[in-house]
């Protein structure tokens, strides 16, 4: 049956959306002419025009709508031919009704099961179906996966390229990159170094540093001339006073001064021979001289290999390499500047004086050092040049590391989604085969029924029904035949004339009523006699009198309790209204509270107010009398100028004139000054404003007029001593 009716505006009276939600097997709609309540009638047939204002039904099964208006009576009563058959099972129906009968539980069965699918699938009444599940599990992985983005986008943009700006573009990379990603899992701290030459724009080539050498400097440090002490020839006769003394560079450094003057001793000043120069000269012997010019080339090329090793150290920091660790290269280069200094300085002492033993500090640790920083510069250069030689290529490689990074990231994330979404998938998947079978046995099992109704179908039994009906409530005018050999009615007279140019309309009326009864019995169609079905009453006792009333609530009080009897094929009942009386015939009930409903029916009112039309559920039955109503009016305070006048005249009409006999004059002669043109403005108003439609180009009566005029209303009542009714009405505090 149908759950809900949603009125899509602007609709006829509608500007505003309204809706009935929660309907239930029987809901009265009460409502003046008008109001809107045909146009909830058309929604429901789904008439052209009205079909945007969508039905929610249970289970998502449509059942046939069956809707009497007054598009069905002009649709239907053509005077210009006869009325469409109504088949129900003919003379020969009882094996088929039988038939019929074992195969209506299998289609309520399978029907069932249908709707309990489309419940789990699409869900309903706070229940949320599958398709509804599968469809959130999108939302909370878009966000997790752009959560990704939003972190890593300040290093990765290059990678993040053409879905920065979107989530779901940026969450369908991810799903492309799990089906094909195969790049190495790099940490983020590489993956940012290298992103930082390759993402960068403008890189270049960078520079090799010079590969540092030392190995004169070292091996200088391991010549056996640094340990020698060298000294003259000891078989001279002064060798013993030289040893003696101890120290021969001195005596070496005074040759230099007796050479310039021979006959003089440079270290006593004494008067000498040419023994004591020829002893000189013998204890400095060819021995001595070559070992000193060894000492001294070690010395010279110890000094030029050092200044070689300074250019070459400090031409690296020149260079700026981006990969060189600047701080603790210059560090470890001042350490081996310094210690080359130191050598230099004890080369020197050696030379000074050449019978001293020296020891030279290795230079080859601090030297290794440098050169290990240098030796991994250069790699990260060769690096960084091989990088840049290919760009393109690392560019896509690095791109599709990143994206592997990213799906490590939300390896957990993806697999709980692949699972859930494989689960609902497969779950969905399941009972949409379910359905499409049930669905197929439902129309197998309907081709059987109608197999069944074309063989029995006939006309003659709604013929006999109507016209008994007819004779029975002393409509003996006129009668139903058969026209078009069987497949259609005609009215005729008792005397076999076409009788329906010249039906009233009250018979019209109640002919077409009573077509409608029996169609809901049966069908247009000699198939789909049994389908299940929502009825719809909408206003049918317009134009009956009181007798046929009585009729017809009866009638419909029948429909109404077949639907409550979960094997009919009336599902649900609609009856709109807007007739006080017939409304409380058909909606009387023994065993209703009478604050409440019943839990198999719903109450409704539509009200037309300035703003458009509304719908509003009521708890309880909500019409007592056509008089009250007239009050209800005036207590929601919002009603139209034009409504105003005709509710009021007729207020006044019954209460004063027809009940009290009180007559205009006696009660505007309660007034005086001001308020006496009022009220008997008021009268004047309220019968013209009955009868007659005023033009607003001449007359606009605003909120301020309703209002002195609602003032006056209540004075009337007081004035007249019949305030007590007018706070009882209008439901005071104290009443």
């Amino acid at each position: 049956m149908i759950r809900e009716i949603q009125i899509t505006p602007p609709l006829a009276t509608y500007i505003n959306q309204a809706s009935l939600t929660d309907l239930r097997t029987i809901n009265y709609i009460f409502g003046a002419n008008g109001s809107g309540k045909t146009t909830i009638s058309r929604v429901i047939a789904g008439t052209d025009g009205y079909s945007h204002s969508p039905l929610s039904w249970q289970g998502d099964i449509t059942l046939e709508r069956m809707v009497y208006n007054r598009d069905f009576v002009e649709r239907n009563f053509n005077q210009e031919g006869p009325l469409r058959g109504v088949f129900t099972l003919g003379e020969n129906q009882v094996e088929a009704e039988q038939e019929i009968a074992g195969l209506m539980p299998e289609i309520d069965k399978v029907n069932s099961q249908i709707s309990s699918l489309n419940i789990q699938l699409d869900g309903e009444e706070g229940l949320v179906g599958k398709r509804k599940e599968l469809q959130d599990l999108e939302p909370d992985i878009t966000k997790k996966c752009f959560i990704q983005k939003q972190i890593h986008d300040e290093y990765f943009q290059v990678a993040f390229t053409g879905v920065r700006n979107s989530a779901d573009s940026f969450k369908n990379k991810v799903f492309t990159e799990a089906a094909s990603n195969t790049a190495d899992l790099l940490t983020l701290e590489e993956l940012k170094d290298r992103a930082q030459t390759i993402f960068a724009e403008g890189v270049e080539r960078v520079s090799s540093l010079s590969i540092l050498s030392a190995s004169n400097l070292i091996e200088v440090e391991e010549h056996e001339l640094l340990e020698k002490v060298i000294v003259g020839n000891q078989d001279v006769d002064i060798a013993g006073l030289i040893e003696q003394l101890g120290n021969s560079d001195w005596v070496k450094q005074g040759r230099q001064y007796h050479q310039q003057n021979p006959t003089t001793c440079p270290f006593c000043q004494q008067t000498t021979d040419g023994n004591f120069s020829q002893s000189l000269d013998e204890f400095f012997s060819d021995a001595y001289d070559k070992d000193m010019v060894a000492l001294q080339r070690l010395a010279t090329g110890y000094q030029t290999s050092t200044d070689q090793l300074r250019i070459a150290v400090q031409s690296n920091v020149e260079r700026g390499n981006p990969f060189l660790n600047d701080e603790l290269y210059s560090a470890e280069a001042q350490t081996l500047v310094e210690r080359l200094n130191g050598n230099s300085v004890r080369l020197k002492a050696k030379l000074d004086e050449p019978s001293r033993k020296i020891e030279l500090e290795p230079i080859k640790p601090l030297l290794e050092k440098l050169c290990q920083l240098v030796a991994e510069a250069n790699e990260a250069t060769s690096a960084h040049n091989l990088t840049v030689a290919n760009l393109a290529t690392e560019k896509q490689k690095l791109t599709s590391q990143v994206w592997r990074y990213v799906l490590n990231e939300l390896d957990e994330d993806l697999s709980q989604y692949q699972t859930a979404k494989n689960r609902l998938t497969q779950a969905i998947s399941g009972m949409e085969q379910s359905l499409r079978v049930k669905n197929e046995q439902v129309r197998e099992l309907n081709d059987q029924i109608k197999e069944l109704e074309r063989q029995t179908t006939s006309v003659q039994p709604t013929i006999s029904a109507i016209n008994d009906l007819l004779l029975r409530f002393g409509f003996t005018s006129f009668l139903l035949g058969e026209a078009d050999e069987g497949r259609h009615y005609k009215i005729i007279r008792a005397n076999g004339e076409d009788a329906a140019h010249s039906l009233s309309e009250g018979e019209k009326t109640f002919i077409t009523f009573l077509y409608f009864y029996h169609l809901i019995k049966g069908a247009q169609a000699p198939s789909g006699i049994i389908s299940n079905r929502v009825v719809v009453f909408d206003d049918p006792i317009s134009s009956l009198d009181s007798d046929i009333l009585y009729i017809v609530s009866t009638l419909i009080k029948g429909v109404m309790e077949e639907s409550r009897d979960d094997n009919s094929q009336i599902k649900q009942v609609f009856i709109l209204t807007h007739n006080v009386y017939f409304h409380k015939e058909i909606s009387f009930s023994m065993t209703r509270p009478s604050d409440g409903a019943l839990n198999e029916e719903s109450f409704w009112q539509v009200k037309k107010h300035e703003q458009g039309s509304t719908v509003v559920r009521c708890q309880s039955n909500p019409i007592r009398s056509a008089y009250e109503l007239l009050w209800e009016d005036i207590k929601c305070g919002n009603i139209s100028s034009v409504n105003l006048q005709n509710t009021l005249r007729r207020i006044l009409e019954n209460y004063f004139k027809i009940w009290g006999g009180i007559s205009k004059d006696e009660i505007c002669a309660l007034f005086d000054g001001r308020d006496k043109l009022i009220c008997q403005s008021l009268f004047s108003w309220v019968n013209d404003g009955s009868h007659s439609i005023h033009d607003d180009l001449y007359i606009n009566h605003g909120d301020q007029t309703n209002e002195a005029y609602l003032r006056v209303f209540k004075d009337i009542f007081d004035k007249s001593g019949q305030l007590g009714h007018y706070e009882m009405m209008v439901g005071t505090p104290d009443n």
